[in-house]
C-alpha cells in the first residue's frame, strides 16, 4: 500500500513540474518564435525512404526495418537564416 501511494505521488508531483514548462493562455499566444519551439524536438526522418508501399509498409514492424540512416530537419546547433535569405531558401537543397 505504501509503494502504491508513493508511485502515485511521485507520478503526480512529475506531471505537473513537467506541466509547468507549457505556454498556456495569454502567454502562448504572444509568444515569439524561439519560445514557441524551446520545447520542441527536432525532427528525425529516413533518408533513404523504404521501398515497400500499401498495407506491407504499414503491417511492418519497426525492430523489422533495415538499418537505415536518419538525418535531423531541424537542428538546434543550425544557424538558422533571416531576411532574403531565408525567404528565397530551397527546402530540399542543404
Amino acid at each position: 500500500m505504501k509503494r502504491s501511494l508513493l508511485l502515485l505521488a511521485t507520478m503526480v508531483v512529475s506531471a505537473e513540474g513537467f506541466s509547468q514548462s507549457k505556454l498556456k493562455g495569454p502567454r502562448a499566444k504572444n509568444a515569439t518564435a524561439i519560445e514557441l519551439a524551446a520545447n520542441s524536438l527536432p525532427i528525425m526522418f529516413y533518408e533513404v525512404p523504404s521501398d515497400l508501399k500499401g498495407p506491407e509498409a504499414k503491417n511492418k514492424k519497426v525492430w523489422e526495418r533495415e538499418n537505415v540512416k536518419t538525418r535531423t530537419l531541424f537542428g538546434r546547433r543550425k544557424k538558422y537564416l533571416v531576411g532574403p535569405k531565408a525567404k528565397n531558401k530551397k527546402v530540399w537543397e542543404d
